[in-house]
């Protein structure tokens, strides 16, 4: 080999058939919005996180995409759990301008900041919401120079889709923007992702992977017990997307590290040393790029090979009679001649593989080219229409190398580095094996399929209207598309429809009563034989569950349960009412309930005719249904006269109507009426707040006193904003002893200087922690010490009491009274306290009248569970 001086010269050749001018803008594809990844290419992949560790908080998978109109963005993660976490995007539209937002706190407070001459222009924001599992606000934001304006992704003509759920957090999200929202379509963007916690948080994630997520120590998992999540982060390491056509000048400015798809490793000969292989593509063109450590100028040969079909040459000596087969079948190959003597390409070849042999061009008839030369070939640039290689592919593989002169010698380096090549052998026999495979997303029909029906279930005279809505997301028109209808995997219906890029169709079918019950399952599938190649096959099927027949289905249920079950529970209830009427008609009982005996009895003996029409029709096909109703009434409505005569003999028994009947003549002598409202009552209250103390739901305004010759009567007030679940309590003292220390009546921790010798006591089942409760009073209990106990009363049977309120603002007044005589006779003398308590034992009380310090000693919130013992009562002289 002659080598060349060691000195540096730089030439540039442009060698073009096809003005580049006339480039269409690089577009690697439009992108389909459906949570699927699979459209996606190789070169689209852009960056991937390290894993930090945080089950909620996790990046994987950067992805850009672009077309004329939009700008796409993928983000994967690696999430296991569903975190409230803040995912961000920052884009850079005019890299190392130093235009843009560069401050301390971003556009959603994050602690989150640029350098590294990068500036970001839009922010686009998402929040997760871990208990929902869902995406709950976003917003796309641009720095107007002096501030942000804030708008909705969708506002700006942008839209995202993503998967993910509650247990494990967001997993995929695909965005697309438009480039008008962005200023229009740039040359070249830097972008950055990020997840953030709430405000004033910062990143723990990020894509590209930036230092700045690693400003604590390892390991990363302890950053969630860390302040990772609180520090301020500087992105400096964007990825920069290049987004205008490659000019073909041999300077690689324009090229980004994700398209570098080759490395030699091999230290390889002075002027035969490759470094890297570059591969992108737009609409029109496959472009490919070697850059070279060569250090000398040698008379050797350049050659690429490319796969992009099936079949293709695989032999021993490849089309320049280099000792080099392949592993894959290699399709096109190019050569490349360099002229030491000149240093620069001295002429080359484009080759087809056509099964009989290579078909040889000049290389510049097809390929436009540029090198940068000097001390060798440094640099090798090029676009290959992709006419010239039979169309756009789904798939690449390329492999580069360099060799010697002549014919029968072999390769000394490839990119990417295959083991098989010896740099120090010119004339061993290689077979190459290690190509770069690239997918690149060719566009496809992208079917997808919606059942819908107008009601749940089928009855006979209800038929089901099943709507099928088809669509073709793709950017390909899918032709003989068939759709089809299943009932249980029974094939109802089938259509077939051409669908264009974007359009949709709509079918019907009417779904009537099949004469037999049961739950279907109704399967709507687009191209149900996969005849058609689409980039997501998991949106081809969508189900439906409808009840058939539920109605007939509940009428036989109907008919069986009362041919067997009503029928039994009759011919067993009816002896059992015989005997209950026998029982209560031999017992004193009042006028009225002897006068609803005998209206039970005409009641029974019209529910017996019932029973026994009912058990003629239950047997004949066509009334079966009827005879079961008339069944179902008569056993169900014999079934509710027993319980309701089980309760006579119960009050009977237990004397409840000698109580009812004394309670009914002991209330002709009551002077007020027991209804809650006090307008009958003329007397001052015994105590008094002026001051508003209490809480919105625990709040006493007055308590009043009075009396007559039988009765004592009690009212109590309050100013309640609100119903929550409290216990009001009313203590008395009116003769020596009592009670005095340790919990009241109903356990609550209240104590007494004054021994008291009864307590009334009433319930307020109001809202407790989320559960709404009755707002009304469910318990109230007269309960009198009898020197070493209490005895409790149910109120109803000793007294009597009313009161107003409800939902809204919990109980308002309460009216109370009791019988001299029921706390042992008329004293000379009565003291009273009324206080509200917590609503279970071991609670205290947070207000009282009269007022006094008891319930101040603490701060409101905290007096629910101290001890409190009231010092002062009214006292009301009776005279």
């Amino acid at each position: 080999m002659k080598k060349t001086a060691a000195f540096v010269l730089i030439t540039v050749l442009l060698l073009s058939l096809v003005p580049f001018g006339k480039l269409a803008s690089a577009m690697y594809g439009e992108k389909i919005l459906d949570g699927s990844i699979a459209e996606w290419g190789t070169l689209d992949h852009i960056a991937t996180a390290e894993n930090n560790g945080l089950a909620g908080a996790n990046l994987r998978d950067l992805y850009i995409a672009w077309d004329d109109e939009h700008l796409y963005i993928a983000i994967t993660t690696r999430n296991s759990q569903s975190w409230n976490v803040a995912y961000g995007i920052g884009i850079d539209v005019d890299p190392g301008s130093g235009n843009g937002y560069t401050g301390t706190s971003d556009a959603w407070g994050r602690r989150i900041s640029f350098g590294g001459g990068y500036a970001a222009d839009y922010e686009l924001y998402f929040w997760w919401s871990g208990g929902d599992g869902k995406i709950t606000s976003d917003n796309f934001i641009t720095w107007t120079g002096g501030g942000w304006d804030y708008k909705g992704v969708k506002d700006v003509g942008g839209d995202f889709v993503y998967t993910g759920d509650s247990s494990t957090g967001l997993q995929l999200m695909e965005i697309k923007i438009p480039w008008s929202a962005l200023g229009g379509k740039k040359d070249k963007i830097a972008i950055v992702a990020w997840i953030a916690g709430g405000g004033d948080s910062s990143a723990v994630s990020a894509l590209p992977w930036d230092s700045a997520m690693e400003s604590l120590d390892a390991p990363y998992a302890n950053w969630y017990r860390g302040d990772e999540w609180g520090d301020t982060d500087y992105f400096t390491e964007l990825a920069e997307v290049a987004i205008a056509p490659k000019a073909i000048d041999g300077n690689l400015d324009d090229w980004e590290s994700y398209e570098v798809v080759g490395v030699s490793s091999l230290d390889g000969p002075d002027g035969a040393d490759l470094d890297k292989l570059y591969v992108s593509y737009d609409d029109q063109y496959l472009y490919i790029a070697l850059t070279t450590n060569n250090t000398a100028s040698w008379n050797v040969a350049y050659g690429i090979g490319i796969d992009v079909k099936d079949g293709g040459y695989t032999g021993d000596t490849d089309a320049w009679n280099r000792k080099i087969g392949f592993s894959r079948g290699i399709d096109y190959e190019i050569y490349m001649w360099y002229n030491a003597g000149g240093d620069f390409i001295g002429g080359g070849n484009f080759i087809t593989w056509t099964d009989n042999g290579w078909d040889y061009k000049d290389i510049r008839s097809v390929v436009t080219y540029a090198t940068i030369t000097g001390a060798g070939l440094q640099v090798l640039e090029m676009a290959i229409p992709w006419d010239a290689i039979g169309g756009k592919v789904p798939e690449v593989a390329i492999i580069a190398w360099v060799a010697g002169g002549y014919e029968g010698d072999s390769a000394v380096d490839t990119v990417p580095f295959d083991p098989e090549v010896n740099g120090n052998d010119w004339t061993d026999q290689d077979y190459l094996t290690n190509f770069a495979v690239i997918e690149i997303p060719i566009p496809k029909p992208e079917l997808t399929v919606k059942l819908t029906s107008n009601v749940l279930d089928v009855e006979p005279r209800k038929p089901a209207n099943l709507t099928i809505d088809v669509r073709n997301l793709g950017t390909v028109e899918a032709k003989n598309v068939t759709v089809a209808l299943y009932d249980n995997d029974r094939l109802l219906a089938s259509w077939i429809v051409n669908l264009s890029a974007g359009g949709n169709a709509s079918f019907w079918y009417i779904y009537e009563y099949p004469g037999m019950w049961g739950t279907h399952v109704f399967k709507a599938v687009v191209d149900p034989e996969n005849t058609i190649e689409e980039f997501n096959e998991d949106n081809n099927v969508d189900t439906i569950t409808l009840d058939v027949g539920r109605l007939p289905k509940l009428q036989n249920t109907f008919v069986m349960h009362n041919m067997f079950y009503g029928t039994r529970h009759f011919e067993k209830d009816y002896p059992k009412y015989k005997e209950l009427d026998q029982q209560l008609r031999n017992m004193p009982l009042p006028e009225d309930a002897k006068e609803r005996l005998d209206e039970l009895q005409g009641e029974v003996l019209d529910l017996v005719k019932l029973y026994n029409e009912g058990k003629d029709m239950i047997t004949q096909p066509n009334y079966a249904f009827m005879g079961a109703i008339k069944i179902y009434r008569a056993y169900t409505g014999l079934r509710k006269i027993i319980r309701e005569m089980e309760e006579m003999l119960r009050k009977a028994q237990e004397g409840e109507y000698e109580r009812e009947k004394y309670l009914e003549e002991l209330a002709k002598n009551l002077t007020k009426t027991i209804d809650g409202n006090l307008d009958d009552w003329d007397v001052q209250p015994v105590a008094i707040d002026e001051t508003g103390f209490g809480q919105d739901g625990a709040n006493l305004k007055a308590l009043y006193v009075d009396y007559d010759d039988q009765f004592l009567y009690i009212a109590l007030t309050t100013e309640n904003k609100a119903s929550w679940r409290v216990a009001y309590g009313i203590a008395l003292d009116y003769k020596d002893g009592g009670y005095t220390t340790g919990t009241d009546a109903w356990g609550r921790k209240v104590g007494f200087t004054e021994g008291v010798d009864a307590q009334l006591y009433f319930f307020w089942n109001g809202e407790f922690f989320g559960d709404l409760g009755t707002s009304n009073i469910t318990s109230a209990q007269l309960v009198l010490w009898n020197g070493t106990a209490w005895k409790y009363e149910d109120l109803k049977w000793v007294g009597f009491y009313n009161y107003t309120g409800g939902a809204e603002n919990g109980l308002q007044t309460l009216e109370i009274a009791i019988p001299w005589m029921v706390i042992g006779g008329e004293p000379k003398n009565l003291k009273i306290v009324a206080y509200v308590t917590g609503q279970g034992s071991g609670d205290s009380a947070v207000d009282v009248l009269p007022l006094q310090e008891a319930v101040k000693d603490n701060a409101p919130g905290d007096e629910w569970g101290d001890a409190d013992t009231f010092s002062e009562f009214a006292v009301v002289t009776i005279e």
